[in-house]
């Protein structure tokens, strides 16, 4: 069974537990046991900062992804884990975890669903799931994953070609050269994309299951296969598990602590 599989079974017998009565929600018109009904999906929010968080969603305009009341989310995930290190000012911790210990961050820069580059020249751009600099201007980019098969590619067309050489062709120093060139670059769309927001200070931090083993594979082969050694270090490829564990030994809020633990059950205590 795959982790994708595995991780929607556990959400279904979430849903079951903390959400006993409520009726399946709907994906392309078929019922789901892991999906909740639309109108509940900040049930997807856990319960320490869920209003706190639903109102800090609908004062920054947060466009929620079409899946966000899925229950195996990536988005909501993300919001779950990160916004209450934003809440009680602990990203800190973050900026520790990845090496930068006289960093501070500058938490008028945090953002969950961050433009990319393309949007600049008004083309639809990728969007992190969660940004922040810190105040000597380093930027941290992070890319969430959770119960997707994949790092996924991108068909060839016209439209994507007049891309690459408008936008996508100004920013491939970051990229060994096997990568300069469209085919390979939208055969690993995704991942490219992202990481050529690596500069002199800007890092990509790629955040993924251990257990989501072609993910993982994907995230770790970044590295030595796509980005000069230059950049090595601008690139983080960092499992849930263990961000979790390290950031929780640190932790000295009450709340953020009941947050973590009901973080755990829901995502990482799968029966399989």
């Amino acid at each position: 069974m795959s982790f994708s599989e595995v991780a929607k079974r556990s959400m279904s017998d979430y849903k079951v537990k903390y959400f006993p009565g409520l009726s399946n929600g709907l994906w392309r018109n078929k019922q789901y046991p892991h999906i909740l009904p639309f109108k509940n999906k900040y049930d997807n929010l856990l319960k320490t900062y869920k209003s706190k968080l639903i109102e800090y969603l609908i004062d920054k305009n947060i466009k929620l992804h079409i899946c966000f009341h899925h229950l195996n989310s990536s988005q909501a995930m993300c919001l779950n884990f990160f916004y209450p290190l934003v809440k009680e000012k602990e990203l800190g911790l973050i900026i520790e975890f990845l090496g930068f210990k006289n960093e501070i961050v500058n938490y008028d820069s945090v953002c969950f669903e961050k433009d990319g580059l393309e949007k600049v020249y008004n083309s639809r751009p990728t969007s992190f799931d969660f940004y922040f600099e810190t105040n000597s201007y380093k930027k941290f980019y992070f890319e969430i994953k959770y119960s997707e098969s994949e790092f996924g590619k991108a068909k060839i067309n016209p439209e994507k070609i007049n891309k690459f050489k408008t936008v996508y062709q100004k920013y491939l120093a970051p990229l060994r050269a096997k990568y300069h060139n469209e085919k390979e670059f939208f055969d690993n769309y995704q991942i490219l994309r992202n990481i050529i927001h690596i500069k002199e200070d800007s890092y990509v931090v790629f955040i993924y299951p251990n257990n989501n083993k072609k993910v993982k594979m994907q995230a770790e082969n970044v590295k030595n296969d796509m980005l000069i050694l230059k950049y090595h270090n601008h690139f983080f490829p960092i499992t849930w598990e263990n961000l979790y564990s390290i950031i929780l030994e640190s932790v000295r809020s009450k709340d953020i602590n009941k947050q973590f633990s009901d973080f755990k059950e829901k995502y990482f205590e799968m029966k399989k």
